[in-house]
């Protein structure tokens, strides 16, 4: 049998002490005590005691038994074991990659590579002071052209080409191309070269200047002689700036300037060669030099005296201007004048 429910109004809100049962608990209705129907129950066995209806409170969390646990731990722990063996190796054992073929990629360096120092210097940084920059440059000296021989005397200077002899006399250049004068007893003014020496006892000594000459051509000078005491004049062209080689020697002899011979000698050993009668001095005696490549001789002028051709086949040739002081004391004193080279 199905009860029919009847429509359902919203109960209002009553208390337990305002339920009344009626009916038959048999039939699963409960009516409130104004006739309506709040609950429909299932029909209880006459002999079950009565149930209660159970108050609102929170449900409980289930409780686990610990026999259950420790029966679930066992289980899982015996499939983990069976897995183990038998998926043990392959799971524990990592498979071996397939190896891929290789392709051989030729080598292209397109950059050189630098290299990278190993070992880094720190530089020190010096504790002292520095001391500050000095001009330490050296100024160039530009050289000064030795006067042309021939000038110099008339620019009033002995020119560097000159050379004295012997050659342990100390010379010092004064920076125009000339000597620092007096060079021993030589001095250059207004165009001529004056010379003056004298000395006490002592041995013979040759003093003069040797000037370098051109391959050929004539020299001519004059020379006025003021004393000649126990010494002679020599004029001559040597191979070499020394009185001992090869050349053509010219000398006045000591004595009486105002009237002398002039009297080729030989250098070698000084020996009398050929000369002149005494000639009256005057203005002073002029002598030239001829000289080519291969000799030289000598003219008294105005051709007073011609001497012979003497070999001398040096294609540098020196003049040379001095005297020789005899054994003893001996004075000389002299000026060469009107020099001319051509």
């Amino acid at each position: 049998m199905t009860n029919q429910k009847p429509k359902k109004t919203k109960p209002e809100k009553t208390s337990d002490d305002d339920l009344e049962i009626k009916g038959n608990v048999s039939d699963g209705i409960i009516v409130h005590g104004d006739g309506n129907v709040i609950n429909v129950i299932e029909a209880q066995d006459p002999s079950d005691p009565p149930k209660k209806k159970p108050a609102h409170r929170k449900p409980r969390a289930a409780k686990i038994s610990p026999t259950i646990i420790v029966a679930l731990i066992g289980v899982i722990g015996t499939i983990v074991v069976a897995l183990i063996n038998v998926f043990g190796k392959e799971l524990l054992v990592a498979p071996s990659p397939t190896p891929l073929p290789t392709t051989a990629i030729p080598f292209t360096e397109t950059n050189t590579p630098t290299l990278v120092p190993t070992d880094t210097v720190t530089p020190t940084t010096p504790t002292s002071t520095p001391i500050p920059a000095t001009d330490t440059s050296v100024p160039t000296f530009t050289p000064i052209p030795p006067v042309a021989i021939g000038k110099d005397w008339l620019a009033g200077c002995i020119s560097t080409l000159w050379k004295a002899y012997p050659s342990n006399i100390s010379t010092t250049e004064r920076g125009d191309g000339c000597w620092r004068e007096p060079v021993h007893v030589f001095s250059a003014e207004n165009g001529d070269l004056d010379f003056l020496a004298e000395r006490g006892k002592g041995t013979s000594e040759v003093y003069g200047l040797f000037a370098p000459l051109p391959e050929k051509g004539t020299v001519t000078f004059t020379v006025r002689l003021r004393d000649l005491d126990n010494v002679d004049l020599w004029m001559g062209v040597f191979a070499e700036p020394d009185v001992t080689s090869q050349g053509l020697l010219m000398t006045i002899l000591n004595g009486d300037v105002k009237r002398r011979a002039i009297v080729q000698k030989d250098p070698a050993n000084y020996q009398t060669l050929q000369g002149t009668q005494a000639i009256n001095q005057g203005n002073g005696y002029s002598i030239s030099f001829r000289f080519s490549n291969l000799a030289v001789t000598s003219v008294v002028n105005p051709s007073v005296f011609v001497t012979n051709s003497v070999s001398i086949p040096s294609a540098q040739k020196w003049l040379f201007l001095g005297y020789k002081g005899l054994n003893g004391s001996y004075r000389i004193e002299g000026t060469f004048l009107n020099f001319e080279l051509k």
